[in-house]
């Protein structure tokens, strides 16, 4: 019998271990050379649960070894071509990294391949300065020489080095030293013109340069060229991809069929190589030190790992990358020309919940999304989009307390101001009846006392009360802030001759003109709050609003003292507070319909803003010209040489304190050299 258990268990162990291996085997993120980020709702990068993680390394194509690879392309039958540039080659391999055949014929240095879904195989030689063009078997069809077409540019370079070919046959090439855009081929040959081209980056130095230099002085200044996209790439719409070394926000553009880069900033690594589209339109980048990057079909980062080999050659980490590749199985393959392999990158169990989610958001199935994003967030609560996903659910759901809820902790903006719209729409048709009749007893109640005030109990008294609190020094001299606004200049004048304002009570002002800063920074409404949740500065902000007041008063009084001016110190520090009389009579009214607007009526913030901007500007301009007896252009020329003196100062405080660092520590370092030695 004990035999027979000892049998029965060992079929049943031999069963489970068969049923084990036949499932599909979801792959552990532990061991990744890397730490995985995204970014958050404020766009900070905050560590997240890895996405891929290292699953093979290719060193050779069966028994070819690859030199100076330079372009890796998937085809539609899950076949891979390399350029592999040092052997003068088209490598193809299967999926599996086993060789399959070879295109030689015509090659020079090929730098850029694609596979049509006719199987037709393009490759751009820029040392060859042709396109080639091969059957799947590797037998040449045509190539593509200069084009001869006005259009072209006599002076215009020719050495295809990337390319992308659309259904029709037209293709997409980028030229070595070619900066006017990419280039555009019909499939007889035909130059079409350039599209997509980069935008000319001008220095500060360079644009002060061509306003104050001479016709011949710019001749003579370097021509500033834009920056050439270095790959391409095109998704299954037919729309274009680039990237560009060097221009950080601008790096990764996708054009539509005019042209026209349908991105804003899209921030992408300074030495970005390659760019590949993925199954659901996501975006892959890879830069020349090997980190990758994963955004959405519109551009927001949602995964960033890998990086540069420290000479440990680890899988995972890369000494030069230069490709990037996905297959149908969102497994990537990024080609290092430095060592000549290729690393395959398998998805984890948590990409693929955030792929899942992410199909079903980007097509406008927000319910359906909301499970996996559920998912999503049950492994990592920091992963900001998925509350935007569930935010759209929960919208769609018509529960639109529970959208702003998850609208606000992902940050979704647009979301939050359409679920709010929904409540307050709700809360006024429920209410504004009650409103109305509300206003008018407040209308009869002030008719009432208007005509019977006096002779309620009381009243006589609270008035009394109000009025000598209003007849007090410190109250009148608040109080005069409403007369700036009616006269600036007898304002001013009476501020400067008449002592209308006490030093006491213009730093009442200041101390009220920061607590309304903070107040309206840190506890305005979410969607015109310019600061995280829960994030506070205040010594930052005293020294940005009180600290910049003060060195601006301070630095007026030299310069005006200087020019002949007439105010003093004392003057200057109380005149100039209540040149923001706009800001404190404003202020309040805009944090009160922060949180009662929504982005449809964001237009009242923004215009109150500006009249408060606008006005303080004003009545400072005139401040000055009033205490200080100036002209119109004297005034001018007093601002802008306080402006300047504050920077001289700011910058010499830098110094300072860059150097006082230094001597510091200078002798910390002295310190601990005699003390340990004496030990």
């Amino acid at each position: 019998m004990r035999v027979k258990g000892n049998r029965i268990r060992s079929v049943l162990l031999c069963a489970a271990c068969l049923l084990f291996l036949g499932r599909p085997v979801t792959v552990s993120a532990q061991g990744a050379p890397y730490t995985s980020l995204t970014i958050d709702k404020d766009g900070y990068p905050v560590r997240t649960v890895d996405g891929y993680i290292p699953g093979g390394l290719w060193d050779k194509i069966g028994e070819e070894q690859m030199r100076k690879p330079s372009d890796l392309f998937i085809s539609g039958r899950e076949e891979m071509y390399i350029a592999d540039t040092g052997n003068k080659r088209i490598l193809v391999c299967n999926l599996q990294g086993e060789y399959l055949r070879e295109i030689t014929e015509g090659l020079e240095a090929p730098t850029g391949v694609f596979v049509t879904e006719d199987g037709l195989v393009y490759v751009a030689d820029p040392k060859a300065k042709k396109i080639l063009v091969f059957t799947e078997e590797g037998s040449p069809v045509k190539e593509f020489g200069t084009p001869v077409s006005p259009l072209f540019g006599k002076s215009a370079q020719y050495a295809p080095s990337k390319l992308v070919v659309n259904r029709s046959g037209t293709i997409y090439a980028l030229s070595e030293g070619n900066a006017e855009g990419i280039l555009t081929i019909s499939d007889y040959g035909d130059f079409y013109g350039y599209f997509g081209a980069n935008e000319t980056y001008l220095s500060l130095a360079n644009r002060i340069r061509r306003v104050v230099f001479t016709e011949e002085q710019r001749k003579s200044m370097q021509k500033s060229v834009p920056p050439s996209a270095c790959n391409i790439d095109m998704d299954s719409t037919g729309l274009i991809y680039t990237v560009t070394q060097g221009t950080g926000g601008d790096g990764l553009k996708k054009f539509n069929m005019a042209g026209n880069n349908m991105f804003g900033q899209v921030e992408t690594d300074a030495l970005v190589a390659d760019v590949a589209v993925g199954n659901i339109d996501n975006i892959f980048t890879v830069s020349k030190q090997g980190y990758i990057y994963e955004y959405t079909r519109d551009g927001e980062l949602i995964f960033h790992f890998g990086g540069i080999d420290d000479g440990n050659n680890r899988m995972g980490l890369f000494i030069t990358a230069e490709a990037i590749a996905v297959d149908a199985r969102s497994r990537l393959y990024v080609l290092d020309s430095g060592r000549g392999d290729i690393t395959v990158f398998n998805p984890t169990e948590y990409a693929d919940t955030v792929h899942q989610a992410l199909a079903l958001y980007q097509e406008g199935l927000y319910t359906e999304s909301r499970e996996p994003w559920e998912q999503v967030l049950r492994q990592n609560g920091l992963f900001d989009y998925a509350y935007r996903g569930i935010a759209q659910a929960q919208y769609k759901l018509e529960d639109y307390s529970g959208a702003m809820e998850a609208a606000r902790l992902g940050g979704a903006g647009s979301t939050y101001s359409s679920a709010f719209w929904q409540i307050r729409n709700k809360w006024l048709r429920e209410n504004i009846v009650a409103v109305f009749w509300i206003l008018v007893l407040f209308v009869i109640l002030g008719k009432v006392y208007s005509r019977w005030g006096d002779r309620i109990p009381g009243i006589r008294q609270v008035k009394k009360v109000l009025h000598r609190l209003a007849h007090t020094r410190g109250a009148r001299e608040l109080g005069f802030l409403k007369y700036v606004i009616k006269n600036p200049a007898d304002a001013f004048y009476g501020i400067k001759n008449e002592q209308k304002v006490s030093v006491a009570t213009a730093t009442v002002v200041y101390l009220l003109f920061f607590l309304l800063f903070v107040i309206n920074k840190y506890s305005c409404g979410f969607l015109f709050k310019t600061v995280p949740d829960g994030q506070y500065d205040i010594g930052g902000d005293l020294v940005r609003t009180l600290g910049v007041m003060l060195l601006f008063v301070v630095c007026n009084h030299m310069i005006c003292s200087i020019r002949d001016g007439e105010a003093t110190l004392k003057q200057n520090y109380c005149s100039f507070i209540y040149c923001f009389m706009p800001y404190l009579f404003l202020k309040p009214l805009v944090f009160v319909l922060s949180h009662v607007l929504t982005y449809n009526e964001s237009f009242l913030i923004s215009m109150l803003n500006f009249i408060l901007v606008a006005g303080t500007g004003i009545l400072i301009y005139f401040c000055i010209k009033e205490i200080q007896c100036y002209t119109y252009r004297e005034t001018f020329v007093s601002i802008f040489l306080t402006l300047f003196t504050m920077l001289i100062l700011v910058a010499a405080g830098f110094i300072l304190f860059a150097l006082m660092k230094q001597v510091g520590d200078f002798l910390t370092g002295i310190y601990k050299e005699v003390y340990y030695r004496g030990r």
